[in-house]
């Protein structure tokens, strides 16, 4: 188990995923960790700032997944599958929704800062699948073709989540995936419990 504020950074990052950033109080952090609304205060003054640390750990640990674009041994097409298998063990496994497109949902009722952390995740996806379509494309796209392929692919990827949530049905996701998948490379994808194939 971590230290106090690892421990509050958990708690809270389960609660936006399972109910939104305004599911939960510091009181309610404080009953599950057997501590003091105080102690919640000591290491994150505001609920903003906790919001903010959950947001930017989440992105480090989700940059930290990310595949190399430059690698020499996987295509364009190992990259999306890969990439599109993240959201989808995540949706799987967790059976919790991405946490940065429930907090896109509210973005209307955060702070500044918290909608800049949450916009740092959409720079980061937007900006390793430009990097990936630019990289590995045999095709050669221009930087404005891949741009748009890559506001395709997380677009697609975070509306299917929502809407797999939405009608508690994962196959929502899996036939957007698959759609998506097909219309790049005109290959198959296949979805498992724990791979992606095609």
């Amino acid at each position: 188990m971590g230290d106090t504020r690892e421990q509050l950074e958990d708690r809270a990052e389960h609660y936006i995923r399972t109910g939104g950033f305004h599911s939960f109080s510091f009181r309610d952090l404080a009953k599950d960790l057997g501590i003091k609304s105080a102690s919640v205060h000591y290491h994150f003054p505001t609920k903003s700032d906790l919001g903010i640390a959950v947001v930017r750990r989440y992105n480090d640990r989700f940059a930290n997944a990310l595949s190399d674009p430059s690698s020499p041994t996987m295509t364009t097409a190992d990259h999306i599958r890969r990439y599109m298998m993240m959201f989808y063990t995540e949706m799987k496994q967790s059976q919790k929704m991405c946490l940065c497109a429930v907090l896109s949902v509210e973005q209307l009722t955060l702070s500044e800062d918290m909608r800049s952390a949450v916009d740092e995740f959409y720079t980061l996806n937007l900006n390793w699948l430009t990097r990936t379509f630019q990289l590995t494309s045999q095709s050669q796209m221009t930087p404005t073709q891949s741009n748009q392929r890559a506001s395709q692919v997380f677009a697609t990827m975070q509306g299917a989540l929502i809407g797999a949530s939405v009608r508690q049905d994962t196959q929502y996701f899996e036939l957007a995936a698959r759609a998506l998948f097909k219309d790049l490379f005109d290959k198959d994808l296949r979805f498992s419990k724990t791979s992606v194939t095609d």
